[in-house]
This record gives C-alpha cells, sequence and structure tokens, in this order.
C-alpha cells in the first residue's frame, strides 16, 4: 500500500507518456488498493473544504442538486456507478495516450466552459476552430518529426495531464445550485474531485483504461451506497 501511494506521489511530480500499461496478477486487490487511495484523497479534500468553508475564508457553495434531484434509486445507482464513470473516463482520461485526442478534448472544453460561462450552446462553435488552429499547428511544426513530436509531448504532457485533471474537478461544479457561477474559486469547492482524478488518471496511464473505469466506478459506489440508504 506505502509502495503504491509512493509510485503515485513520484508520478504525480513527473508523468511520463512512454510506460506501457502494466499487467498485475491480482487485479481485484491493486483495485481496492487504489479506491482506498480515492477515499483518503477525496475525504482529506472534504475535509479541506469544509475548513475554509467554515473558516469564511471562501463563501457557502450552496446546497448539493443531488440531495435535490427526485431520482429513482436502481436509476440513480446505474447513474452513478455506470454512466458517470464510464462518460467521464472516455472524455476525460481515454484521450490522454492519443495526442490527436487530446487536440479534441482541449477544443471541447473550450467550448463547454465558454458555454457554461455565457450560457448559450452556440459558444460550442469555438471548438471546431479551436481544434483546427491546435491541428494544423501539430500538422506542420510537430508531424514532420516523430522525435520532434515525442519530444514536445513528453514536455507538454505533465501540464495536460494536471489539465485534464483540474478540467474533471470543474465539470462538478454543476453538482451545485449556483454552478459555474462558484468560479474562479471553483477548484477550491471541487477539492475533492481534483484528488480523485489525478488518481484516476495515474490508474489510467499505468495500468489501462479499464482499471480507471473500474476504480471510478468502485469509488462512486461507497457513497452513492450510503446516499440510497440515508434516503
Amino acid at each position: 500500500m506505502l509502495d503504491l501511494i509512493h509510485d503515485l506521489t513520484s508520478y504525480l511530480k513527473q508523468p511520463y507518456l512512454a510506460r506501457i500499461p502494466q499487467k498485475t496478477e491480482k487485479p481485484f486487490i491493486l483495485l481496492l488498493k487504489l479506491a482506498l487511495i480515492c477515499l483518503m484523497a477525496g475525504i482529506s479534500g472534504g475535509i479541506l473544504l469544509s475548513i475554509l468553508i467554515g473558516l469564511k475564508l471562501i463563501p457557502s457553495p450552496g446546497p448539493s442538486l443531488i440531495e435535490k434531484k427526485e431520482m429513482a434509486k436502481p436509476l440513480l445507482f446505474i447513474m452513478a456507478v455506470v454512466w458517470a464513470p464510464l462518460s467521464e473516463e472516455l472524455l476525460f482520461r481515454a484521450q490522454l495516450r492519443r495526442f490527436t485526442g487530446s487536440l479534441l478534448f482541449i477544443s471541447f472544453i473550450c467550448g463547454a466552459f465558454l458555454s457554461a460561462i455565457i450560457k448559450t450552446d452556440w459558444a460550442f462553435l469555438i471548438s471546431p476552430l479551436v481544434f483546427i488552429v491546435l491541428y494544423l499547428i501539430y500538422r506542420y511544426n510537430l508531424a514532420r518529426s516523430v522525435t520532434l513530436k515525442f519530444e514536445f509531448w513528453e514536455r507538454i504532457f505533465p501540464w495536460h495531464f494536471h489539465l485534464t485533471a483540474i478540467c474533471f474537478a470543474l465539470i462538478h461544479l454543476s453538482n451545485f445550485e449556483k454552478g459555474i457561477s462558484l468560479l474562479p474559486l471553483g477548484i477550491l469547492y471541487t477539492l475533492p474531485q481534483l484528488a480523485v482524478g489525478l488518481v484516476l488518471g495515474y490508474a489510467r496511464m499505468n495500468y489501462g483504461l479499464k482499471y480507471s473505469f473500474a476504480l471510478h466506478a468502485l469509488y462512486n459506489f461507497f457513497p452513492v451506497l450510503l446516499f440510497i440508504a440515508k434516503y
């Protein structure tokens, strides 16, 4: 367990792209260890958020929309344990090993956040334009040399890795009634998701996308089970 935590912290200091996903003889044990790390990271982020709000260093984010939504318990369970992990891992983690996929991700995120800020779906029109610009830069500056492309991606990947985790966290502002209006302090309200997003990114890069999906589903399983039992 301590070795896994050390490996995770070392990886987050300097993520690297060239590492081939590892095969493990005990995948379920590995998932349980990673899930425990996610729980510790999420709880720690939640405690820190509560302290910041309690000391009035940041304003209260308001009520959670999850508690206000009236949804059948089986549907809620499927949404939290199947749909959310699947859709979010495909969006935020699948592209981590694909350069062109990363360009698509950045383009989509630009459109998503602009749409949220100005509250119109027309803002998504910026996404194709952003992708075209980024792809042309890539096509005529990097694609001509495999070595040049790899060296550039090695330098930029740590930034992209953490940007992905930050975007994953910020998208969860939709869980709050005030939503995107919580920006620019939004990352402070999603500290648990940021911490978990880093662990999920580590799992995806080191063990493969199926592990990050399974880990995400396992992590969501515990709170949704408590929520269903409570209500």
